[in-house]
């Protein structure tokens, strides 16, 4: 056996012992964070009729994201996710008067909803997956007579893994597919997108948990928040 897939042996079974310690998996909650969003998109128009180019670069920014779920009937469950962030954009206009840059902040606005189901593997152990609604919407609105704004909505869906690796922290893993997950800001359309996901929760008292996630994508994103367990004992 290699040192690699050991080394996987051991984690998961040290996970595995670890869950007759920890508290149930919650799939009732409502959650609050910080979030830190990266676009890292360009795009550029030209109007020929009055021999104007407009060139822009979105970057990163922050926000705010709300969470909650609500669950678990027959093991199934039903959930929402909102995210908006200012995002900053770097502009360039080139006309017959010479180039002039400009720096702004437009507004990202990220939106899910859709239900889930749960295969618990243990009693502190669970797989899921889920079926979602996305909506993505970038409101840079009119740079040097030109509108970048776009939006559209599809399809998503996620499968997971969720984990009480201990009595106060909680693990997790996903991938997730969404039909809006990646622009062309120069021609507006969107495309398809696979994210990775890892996350994590800490109890700080009962029923109250610090949690972090990080996403890596076309639109990679990092919060971390409170979570509020709408189910507790």
């Amino acid at each position: 056996m290699s040192r690699s897939a050991s080394l996987f042996a051991a984690l998961l079974l040290m996970v595995v012992s670890s869950s007759a310690l920890a508290q149930d998996i919650r799939y009732s909650w409502f959650e609050i964070s910080y979030v830190v969003q990266d676009v890292d998109k360009d795009a550029s128009r030209t109007d020929v009729l009055i021999g104007q180019t407009a060139d822009i670069s979105a970057q990163d920014g922050d926000g705010v994201k709300f969470r909650g779920s609500l669950g678990t009937w027959q093991n199934f469950f039903a959930f929402v996710d909102f995210n908006s962030s200012d995002i900053d954009v770097d502009a360039l206009v080139t006309n017959s008067q010479g180039q002039f840059s400009a720096g702004d902040e437009f507004d990202f606005t990220a939106i899910r909803g859709g239900v889930g189901y749960r295969w618990p593997l243990s009693p502190k152990t669970d797989v899921y997956g889920a079926l979602s609604f996305d909506s993505t919407d970038l409101d840079f609105g009119i740079i040097a007579n030109e509108n970048f704004d776009t939006d559209d909505n599809g399809i998503g869906a996620v499968a997971g893994f969720r984990t009480m690796f201990s009595d106060k922290v909680e693990l997790r893993a996903n991938v997730r597919y969404t039909s809006v997950g990646d622009v062309d800001l120069t021609t507006g359309e969107f495309d398809s997108d696979t994210l990775i996901g890892i996350g994590f929760g800490y109890e700080l008292i009962r029923g109250l948990s610090i949690t972090g996630d990080f996403e890596s994508g076309e639109f990679s994103s990092f919060n971390i928040g409170f979570r509020l367990d709408l189910d507790e004992d």
